[in-house]
């Protein structure tokens, strides 16, 4: 299938599935942020997320990616492990109270205890997916579909 009769978001089950196993079974994940004069930062950092390809992710309040989610909100994500390679784009707000509280249940959950999460500089941010697509064959040129947005495969 080529990339203009890809629909906006597959109905395939199975693709829907594919990428949410990729997000269960991968430790980390790459977070592309950039400064709000668009100096670019990459991080791996753990994650968890949720039904809806939401990524959740901790960081520190006097490191870069901080600094440029707060002035930047707009990132992305590459979440690349043995299930599969999901990309995705959001908007990344920082979390507070209950929803702050229940990341870090739930990360704990997936890797553990972590003393990071409780340090005084630590915080963590949703990032609200609105575009992802799964990597369905890495033969060139790669095939992808979409799960989340408006169609576009095209690379970018």
């Amino acid at each position: 299938m080529s990339n203009s009769e890809t629909p906006a978001v597959t109905d395939d089950p199975a693709v829907r599935e594919r990428a949410a196993e990729v997000l269960q079974r991968t430790a980390a994940c790459t977070l592309a942020t950039a400064s709000s004069d668009g100096v670019p930062e990459a991080a791996t950092v753990r994650f968890v997320t949720d039904d809806e390809y939401n990524v959740y992710v901790n960081t520190a309040t006097n490191y870069r990616k901080y600094t440029n989610m707060t002035a930047n909100p707009r990132v992305a994500v590459v979440v690349d492990g043995d299930a599969g390679n999901l990309q995705l784009e959001g908007r990344a707000t920082e979390l507070q109270g209950e929803d702050a509280a229940s990341f870090r249940a739930r990360y704990a959950e997936k890797y553990g205890h972590s003393e990071y999460l409780t340090h005084e500089t630590s915080t963590c941010f949703a990032v609200e997916t609105d575009w992802a697509r799964l990597l369905v064959d890495g033969s060139f040129p790669p095939e992808h579909a979409m799960v989340v947005g408006d169609g576009e495969t095209a690379l970018h």
